[in-house]
């Protein structure tokens, strides 16, 4: 599997092409910039986004958008170290089970990404889960 760092402008064009994971939270958000052509209200999002933070668990926009979100809390307020970890893991196995994407986007930015996150993301990818990825790209505006 192939691991890349590359900013918001790098993959743009070619985005359609992955399965988004983000964090819930609807405003200007990733969340609201990777399901902006996916013909999704903005209540329908909003709705989305609260039921995965109200469920504390990883929830997905697919088959209507290739999105899915773990709880704002896990990126904005990180309590817990292996908590990000964990809920890729969660995502891992449902992708593995019903979603099928062969290449994932991690779209963290909060503008920038959070430190931890890369450890997290690479601790992850460890799973068996994984093991049907191809291609992984971290969305990382400071890279170049």
């Amino acid at each position: 599997m192939k691991i890349e760092r590359m900013s918001q402008n790098q993959i743009w064009l070619r985005r359609s092409r992955y399965h988004v994971l983000t964090y819930a939270e609807e405003g200007f958000s990733p969340l609201n910039i990777h399901t902006r052509d996916a013909n999704i209200s903005k209540d329908d999002l909003a709705n989305f986004a609260k039921l995965v933070n109200e469920r504390n668990e990883v929830g997905t926009l697919f088959p209507r958008a290739a999105v899915s979100a773990l709880p704002c809390t896990i990126i904005r307020d990180p309590q817990d170290q292996n908590g990000l970890c964990r809920f890729i893991e969660e995502f891992l196995r449902e992708n593995e089970r019903r979603i099928r994407a062969k290449n994932l986007l991690f779209d963290f930015r909060t503008p920038s990404v959070p430190h931890f996150i890369y450890a997290e993301i690479e601790d992850a990818l460890t799973f068996p889960a994984a093991s049907i990825l191809e291609h992984v790209i971290v969305v990382d505006d400071a890279a170049t």
